[in-house]
């Protein structure tokens, strides 16, 4: 009786002379490969995560192999079946993780994400990988997607389980909570507010896209010529989506900003290291 079975193989024109091995290597890839070949795979289980990333699997695009990869949560706590959230990658420019569930986006990660993870923006792929750990050569991390929709990294250490990282962790970590021209900011008292961005207000008539008319949308006071611009510096700010965007990973942050008061479609700009803030 046949208890597993694949169509999704890399090579499908298999050589029917050499015999075939299924074999569980020792970083958890499940593999099938020829017999005679250690480092050639025609399936492994790496290509198809379901809802934990292990330390040498990778998420997002891989072009050789025109393979998407993400996490999928499981349905419930006892039910391993794939449940109604997903962990996914970016797959344009700066890219960043993605929490959908039901199909709809709901977080998008910040920096504290990327400092554990390698992430690989080529041409070949887009991808998110773990660090490996060099402080403790004998720990494991594991990234998982959590039946409840939430992302989290942990750290097997002996037989103890430790979790380094939890995401989301609050309201201002919900996508576009705010809307256009405005940002969320923890008040002095702990609350999470939304704020417009200095020199834009609170419209009389307009609000928040797909929300309901109780919050209001963030518009400019006053409108002056393009090439007249003032910004403002805004610190630990999470970089916007940039698939509309324009990179420029080998110009200075002076270079940038020349540019950006050149161009009329430039409103703002940012450094690409979401690490330094």
């Amino acid at each position: 009786r046949s208890v597993w079975n694949t169509t999704n193989l890399i090579n499908h024109n298999i050589n029917i002379n050499e015999s075939l091995v299924a074999e569980l290597l020792d970083n958890g890839n499940f593999v099938l490969r020829y017999s005679n070949s250690k480092s050639f795979f025609l399936w492994e289980s790496f290509d198809y995560p379901t809802d934990t990333l292990l330390p040498g699997m990778k998420l997002g695009w891989d072009c050789s192999k025109k393979l998407n990869k993400n996490l999928t949560s499981w349905k419930s706590l006892k039910d391993p079946s794939s449940g109604s959230y997903v962990f996914a990658i970016e797959t344009w420019k700066v890219s960043h993780g993605l929490i959908l569930g039901e199909g709809q986006l709901r977080y998008r990660t910040d920096s504290t994400y990327s400092s554990f993870m390698n992430i690989t923006e080529t041409e070949e792929e887009i991808s998110h990988s773990l660090k490996t750990n060099t402080t403790n050569v004998s720990s494991i991390s594991i990234l998982q997607m959590t039946y409840i929709g939430s992302l989290r990294l942990m750290e097997l250490v002996g037989e103890e389980m430790h979790i380094k990282f939890y995401y989301p962790n609050d309201f201002c970590d919900i996508y576009n909570v705010c809307g256009d021209n405005s940002y969320c900011n923890f008040n002095n008292k702990g609350r999470q507010n939304c704020l417009c961005i200095e020199g834009f207000q609170l419209g009389h008539d307009q609000y928040v896209s797909s929300l309901t008319k109780t919050k209001k949308r963030c518009v400019k006071k006053s409108y002056s010529s393009c090439h007249k611009k003032e910004f403002k510096k805004m610190k630990n700010m999470k970089l916007p989506d940039t698939q509309y965007t324009t990179v420029e990973t080998k110009v200075g942050f002076e270079e940038c900003e020349n540019k950006c008061v050149m161009s009329c479609n430039c409103t703002a700009f940012a450094n690409m290291d979401i690490g330094t803030g």
